[in-house]
């Protein structure tokens, strides 16, 4: 068999009624000759496997240590092989028209490390649409480039969303994949680490994505409830810090009585 193209990646850490409602949503919005990898810990893969049966282009990952459960370490441990990957949320969905842009894209733009695409922002709960998200490369003037990110704006805006983009595995791999010691902004983090590396980001300008947000148990559902603001800048500030350095080296944690180095 030769290299696989491209994989989604589908982080599960716990088995609960959302996933199974959801995740066969998620799965299925994938094209069938796509293979998905769900990255779980170590016990999580027999709860999975009832929920997946019906897909042949699944495959469950384990990891070896039930302790690595967060986001990040289930995306790290899931990279494999393929030439580039793609995380789904098990709450989102791609569009249809997510693979057939990619390919238009990706021989035209060969040295790109990160396809992003618009995305559908929806309200989990109401139903109700949000608005577009990673919009703002394509109005002119944000960066240096038109429909880019990189270093210069990133430093002064970060709302972006990185799943449902395509990354190219090796660059992924080369500049130390996502740091699980960062919470909150380790896409983020990752994004000034890359454009650092003088890798490309780019924005395709069409909807790839269907991105559900508040919904309650969510991981950004849980930070905003664990995080105050001035925990979320600390780590903003970190985030900038620890970009220069593709190894994850050792931060420490928040503290309101300790002033930022």
């Amino acid at each position: 068999m030769g290299e696989e193209i491209l994989i989604v990646i589908i982080p599960v850490h716990e088995v609960n009624e959302d996933v199974k409602k959801l995740l066969p949503e998620a799965i299925s919005s994938v094209p069938k000759e796509i293979t998905v990898r769900i990255s779980c810990p170590n016990g999580v893969g027999k709860a999975v496997s009832p929920i997946v049966s019906s897909f042949k282009n699944v495959v469950i990952y384990e990891g070896e240590d039930s302790n690595k459960s967060s986001f990040t370490e289930l995306v790290n441990q899931a990279v494999g092989n393929s030439k580039f990957f793609s995380v789904l949320e098990f709450d989102d969905t791609y569009s249809p028209i997510w693979l057939d842009n990619f390919k238009k894209y990706v021989d035209s733009y060969d040295d790109v490390s990160v396809f992003m695409y618009l995305e559908d922002l929806y309200d989990f709960e109401t139903k109700e649409y949000i608005g577009f998200g990673n919009e703002a490369p394509l109005a002119s003037s944000f960066s240096n480039e038109i429909g880019e990110v990189d270093n210069d704006c990133l430093q002064n805006f970060f709302d972006f969303y990185l799943t449902g983009s395509i990354i190219k595995t090796d660059d992924f791999v080369e500049t130390g994949k996502l740091k699980t010691n960062i919470p909150v902004v380790f896409w983020y983090e990752f994004m000034l680490r890359m454009t650092n590396k003088n890798k490309r980001i780019m924005v395709i300008p069409k909807v790839g994505y269907i991105h559900n947000l508040n919904r309650k148990g969510s991981l950004l559902d849980i930070y905003r409830d664990k995080y105050t603001d001035n925990e979320a800048e600390y780590w903003f500030n970190t985030a900038k810090k620890e970009s220069f350095y593709n190894i994850q080296r050792d931060v420490r944690p928040y503290n309101p009585n300790v002033e930022e180095d």
